[in-house]
């Protein structure tokens, strides 16, 4: 090589191992490389681990090498140009030697223990190590940011249930099961983070379920510290929302009994009576005091406080079911009213085919039981009839579904 030739590719290389050893540096600071050494892995992060540790370990040895042949380059450089052959050597010739890594099942008895690469096939050798080493460190890193934070968060969880098994007297044994399983999704997540990590993503589905169980047993806890300081208070509430149901069932219980005696179809609904079961659970809450079951207790409450709602929506539903078709009996007999007023006032009302529509209609809406169905098609067709002789379009009104539809074609609104 000429001596011009010699400063340029010494430049070169002491550039490139300056650079190397920056990102050697940074590459042994990473925390993600930090954490597969200090890790007990296990699974497939131990296999992979195991197999970027070669890497790792030909990476440094080959870097020490062909850092010692850029520094006795250097040296040499330094005497001026009699070192002019032997520089070209250490820059372009196999100058990097190597301990040769071979089982000792595959040597051959006289094979050397060394072997010869120049700079540009160890910075070749380099860059494939780096890359095989930082694609493991890159999805261990992924996996743990995504997996450490909800780990810990699932360890929060799992203390406060603790402190509140204590407050509510319960064995040390009662979750058991809970924490064995957390114990198995921890050592997952901190000694084989890669088995969850596929197709460029991290399954936190583990986790999830964790979080949603843990999140039931430390809500059903709270409950129970809850109901143990607030036992009175919490029963009185709930009796009290009995007593409220009772009240609306009672009234629509006699409601029916009006809608049964002057109305017969549509069929009055039933009302059924949940306030004696509702009353026996709620006497059954105070065996569970009595034995310190505080847990049991919390959970009991939250299902008598839904059913209680439950109760209660029905009641007032099946009371407002019943007291729309009294609603509905006296719209339509006031409908009527105004139809014959009307016919009156055109001088129709002694007309044939209305008296004898209206004389239906009225039977049906003034006897009873009457029967709403029946009613509410005699009076569309007294309306119809009274449209037809005065020759006047039908006023609108709310029982008529369309423009075309009538009373009569509707069932007039009546279910």
């Amino acid at each position: 090589m000429s001596w011009e030739g010699i400063d340029h590719a010494l430049n070169r290389v002491r550039g490139e191992a300056d650079r190397i050893s920056l990102n050697l540096t940074d590459l042994d600071q990473h925390v993600g490389h930090r954490l597969l050494r200090g890790a007990k892995l296990t699974g497939r992060t131990l296999a992979r681990w195991e197999h970027a540790s070669r890497h790792v370990h030909s990476l440094w040895t080959v870097h020490g090498a062909f850092r010692s042949v850029v520094e006795s380059a250097t040296e040499l450089h330094a005497q001026g140009r009699d070192a002019q052959r032997e520089l070209t050597f250490l820059l372009t010739g196999e100058s990097v030697r190597l301990p040769r890594e071979v089982p000792l099942a595959e040597r051959g008895l006289l094979d050397e223990d060394t072997e010869r690469i120049s700079l540009a096939e160890a910075i070749a050798r380099m860059s494939a190590d780096y890359e095989e080493v930082t694609e493991v460190v890159s999805v261990a890193e992924t996996a743990w940011d995504a997996l450490h934070p909800r780990l810990t968060e699932l360890d929060a969880m799992w203390q406060e249930i603790r402190t509140l098994s204590d407050m509510v007297e319960l064995g040390d044994t009662e979750h058991e099961a809970l924490r064995s399983e957390l114990e198995l999704v921890g050592d997952v997540v901190r000694c084989d983070p890669l088995s969850l990590f596929e197709d460029g993503r991290v399954d936190t589905s583990s986790l999830e379920r964790m979080r949603g169980r843990l999140e039931r047993t430390r809500g059903e806890l709270r409950d129970a510290l809850r109901m143990r300081d607030s036992y009175d208070e919490s029963v009185e509430r709930l009796s009290s929302a009995v007593d409220d149901v009772e009240t609306v069932l009672r009234r629509a219980r006699e409601l029916r009994i009006q809608v049964v005696r002057k109305i017969s179809s549509p069929e009055a609904v039933e009302v059924p009576d949940p306030v004696p079961a509702l009353r026996t659970r709620l006497k059954g809450m105070d065996v569970l005091r009595t034995e310190g079951r505080w847990r049991e207790l919390g959970a009991l409450l939250g299902e008598l406080q839904r059913a209680v709602h439950t109760a209660a929506d029905d009641a007032r539903d099946r009371e407002a079911n019943l007291t729309g078709l009294l609603e509905r009996r006296a719209e339509l007999r006031g409908r009527l009213d105004a139809y014959r007023a009307r016919a009156v006032r055109l001088g129709f009302a002694e007309e044939d085919r209305l008296t004898e529509l209206h004389r239906e209609a009225h039977w049906g809406l003034w006897s009873a039981p009457c029967d709403l169905r029946r009613a509410t098609v005699a009076l569309s067709a007294y309306q119809r009839t009274l449209v037809e002789l005065s020759g006047t379009e039908p006023a609108q009104n709310r029982t008529t579904p369309g423009a075309a539809a009538s009373d009569g074609e509707s069932d007039g609104g009546v279910t």
